[in-house]
């Protein structure tokens, strides 16, 4: 792709032009924030406030805007740029296939690559894996893209692009929810007295480590659990789970990844039929009042 224009400028858009264009590939930028134009000028590319204004002739162009505007702003180019030379429309959503990009002009590429990242900066784009959803005749030329930006391209199979809301669930469950976790822990620790930031990098660095050593190794991320879950320890649970009581919703958060992690871990034949009964009929004690 020798041209490249981008309709929004979010995080993704930002970090994606900063990318482009220290890759020799961005042409220009479309966004209606005022704000945000002052902030896209930093790019040195023209900046158009409106779609009917863009030079779209053999350009590709990426919709970087949430996921409910994207079908709109595809039949505003559609209707607007008709047999006029775009080359291709692209977006980056993890949770929408390329029908969504599907218009009155058949000669543009429709094309879908989705950075299973969160991205707050082009600096985390580096090593990011890629989905990608197109035309097999098409996939070359994504995957040089994402190259181009040092990102690792990867094709979607028609199992996964079959079940893309599980596919981008994984993405938000990976980032947003462990993030999410990672704050319950820090309120628990403040709770608790402790200075979060001396106790919780270390062990959560090292928790995260382990993990991935095992997904690296082609085993389940429990493969190396510790703690009361997996020594059966209903005393321990129960005593958690009373010390946790003045942090709302925080109960319902432990009990319910340890009735997720249950199932695995007795696939695993890491617990018996005898513990995980102990361990379900525990966690479905209320062990205090709301």
């Amino acid at each position: 792709m020798k041209s490249i224009g981008i309709i929004g400028y979010g995080a993704l858009g930002a970090s994606l032009a900063h990318a482009l264009r220290n890759a020799g590939l961005l042409s220009w930028i479309c966004v209606k924030n005022e704000d945000r134009r002052l902030q896209a000028q930093s790019q040195s590319v023209p900046i158009f406030n409106s779609i009917d204004a863009l030079p779209v002739n053999d350009c590709s162009i990426i919709l970087a805007v949430p996921d409910s505007s994207i079908y709109e702003i595809a039949q505003q180019v559609h209707t607007l740029y008709a047999g006029k030379g775009c080359h291709a429309l692209i977006h980056c959503s993890g949770s929408l296939g390329i029908d969504v990009l599907k218009g009155k002009d058949t000669s543009i590429k429709l094309i879908a690559m989705h950075p299973f990242q969160t991205i707050a900066s082009y600096t985390d784009l580096p090593n990011t894996p890629w989905g990608i959803d197109c035309d097999a005749s098409d996939l070359a030329e994504v995957s040089r893209l994402i190259e181009s930006i040092n990102g690792i391209p990867h094709t979607l199979s028609s199992r996964v692009k079959a079940n893309k809301s599980l596919y981008h669930a994984t993405a938000v469950a990976s980032s947003n929810l462990l993030q999410m976790l990672i704050a319950l822990t820090t309120a628990m620790a403040d709770e608790a007295g402790i200075p979060s930031e001396l106790f919780l990098p270390s062990i959560q660095t090292t928790t995260l480590k382990r993990a991935h050593d095992s997904l690296n190794n082609k085993q389940s991320a429990l493969h190396d659990l510790t703690g009361p879950l997996i020594r059966c320890d209903i005393a321990t649970i129960q005593a958690n789970r009373e010390a946790i009581r003045h942090i709302p919703g925080l109960d319902a958060v432990y009990v319910s990844l340890c009735k997720a992690a249950i199932p695995q871990l007795k696939a695993m034949q890491k617990l018996t039929d005898f513990e995980t009964d102990i361990l379900m009929n525990a966690l479905n004690i209320q062990v205090f009042k709301e």
